[in-house]
């Protein structure tokens, strides 16, 4: 049911005003006046000078039910909305004065855990006794809430009061709070890495909120499941060569010494330009893909695409050109977002498939001397032996490494491919661009709702 129709059902509402010397108040007919008690309050007179007043108020109480009830449908209806961008992996299309109001203040409870776990970095289980640990760990606790207590009290707050909005000064004392135990105890060290944590907490936990990466991974899984189709024709067509070109790198000596003796933040940073370079090559595609998304000829196109959704019971205009919305950077980028990640799950899924039967590949033919002699160590690390017919079946540290890099490395490769490749491409399109077409119409229809809403609150 559109706004406009649940308004003119609005029922109008009488008042028997009368007027008395002291104020204006509602009242019934006085059993006096069937007697004729003239009283100066109640004269015929006094009635008829104020029938104007009586409907001024009657007018002012029904305007004011009336923007009462149209604003709290316009805000069930754009909460129904910020759920669908939300599900459709859009949250920035959700058009607000502060982007990540909010944010934070949903997030206190995981922000306390890991406030209480980053202070708990100054234990030191291996060295010291467990009496010392459990002494350490109180002292812990209480001087993470004195800082707590201390944090409030400069903010004006009762001590122990949960804040209720989340700002710059509470996320300050989140990343130093928990360092303050490292530096009491001497430990420089841990302190640091307390404080580092906690940056890294806090982006991650701003990433995966603010830009709805649960959501969006939910709604890419979706689409890829129904690109199945097409996703097992290219990987048919493409997987001969791709193997043939990959086995040769995996049975090459100089790739197990480059690949499989690199480890920690090196292999990390290493796969990671892999993927970076794919997400790149899919981002340059995305200006292509948005030409004219953003653009309705009329009402008429944008009622069209809203049917189906919450924002189709907005009380839209019935012709003309709707006002131009340009999309701020934070929208372009969940745009990006929502492109790469549909790639991405099914990129990703190639990639694990192709380090799967490397690592099954080298735990059949490769042997630990071999595996010794191509990355010229000594003890190599063996995670599971198995023995079959006299001959031992390994898998070792560098086998994985190197599966691992040259999935990554298939994974860049595949998105060549599905970018370059017409069919793909064009399926692709078909099947993003109007989805994200139908989210521009969606935001679109909000804001008039949300403009409209607004003139007849403040009428």
């Amino acid at each position: 049911m559109r706004s406009a129709h649940v308004l003119q059902q609005t029922g109008q509402v009488e008042l028997d005003v009368d007027l008395v010397p002291s104020k204006a108040e509602a009242v019934e007919a006085t059993i006096s006046d069937f007697f004729g008690n003239q009283d100066a309050c109640h004269c015929d007179h006094r009635y008829r000078r104020t029938h104007r007043k009586r409907s001024e108020l009657n007018d002012l109480f029904n305007q004011r039910t009336t923007r009462s009830i149209y604003t709290r449908l316009v805000v069930a209806q754009h909460d129904a909305v910020e759920q669908w961008f939300l599900r459709r992996g859009v949250p920035h299309f959700i058009e607000r004065d502060h982007p990540v109001a909010g944010l934070w203040s949903r997030a206190l409870p995981l922000l306390l855990i890991f406030y209480v776990v980053g202070g708990l970095n100054a234990l030191d289980v291996r060295t010291w006794t467990w009496q010392r640990n459990v002494a350490a760990a109180a002292f812990t606790v209480v001087l993470l809430a004195a800082t707590w207590i201390a944090a409030n009290l400069l903010r004006r707050r009762p001590a122990w009061s949960r804040p209720r909005t989340i700002g710059v000064p509470e996320l300050v004392v989140f990343v130093v709070g928990p360092t303050v135990p490292s530096l009491v105890f001497g430990q420089y060290g841990d302190a640091a890495e307390a404080f580092v944590a906690g940056l890294t907490v806090l982006a991650a936990i701003f990433l995966i909120t603010s830009y709805g990466v649960l959501p969006l991974m939910g709604w890419a899984l979706r689409r890829s499941a129904a690109q199945l189709s097409v996703l097992g024709r290219m990987i048919v067509r493409a997987l001969p060569l791709l193997l043939l070109f990959t086995t040769f790198l995996f049975i090459n000596a100089e790739v197990w010494q480059l690949a499989g003796t690199l480890a920690g933040p090196a292999y990390i940073a290493t796969l990671a330009i892999f993927f970076v370079l794919g997400s790149v090559f899919v981002l340059s595609r995305i200006p292509s893909l948005m030409t004219g998304l953003n653009d309705f000829a009329d009402w008429t196109d944008v009622a069209t695409l809203v049917h189906g959704t919450p924002a189709e019971h907005f009380d839209l205009p019935n012709s003309g050109p709707p006002k131009s919305a340009p999309l701020n950077r934070r929208q372009r980028v969940n745009i990006g977002m929502v492109s790469v990640f549909s790639q991405a799950l099914q990129v990703t899924f190639v990639a694990v498939l192709l380090a799967g039967f490397f690592v099954l590949f080298g735990f059949l033919s490769i042997p630990t001397v071999t595996a010794e002699a191509w990355t010229q160590t000594d003890n190599m690390h063996v995670l599971a032996t198995w023995t079959i017919s006299g001959r031992d079946l390994v898998i070792t540290e560098p086998l994985l490494r190197v599966a691992g890099f040259l999935g990554a490395f298939t994974g860049m490769y595949f998105t060549v491919v599905l970018s370059t490749d017409a069919t793909y491409r064009d399926e692709f399109a078909e099947d993003v661009a109007p989805q994200i077409r139908q989210a521009l119409a969606v935001r679109l229809a909000a804001r008039w709702n949300h403009d409209a809403g607004k003139v007849v609150s403040q009428g």
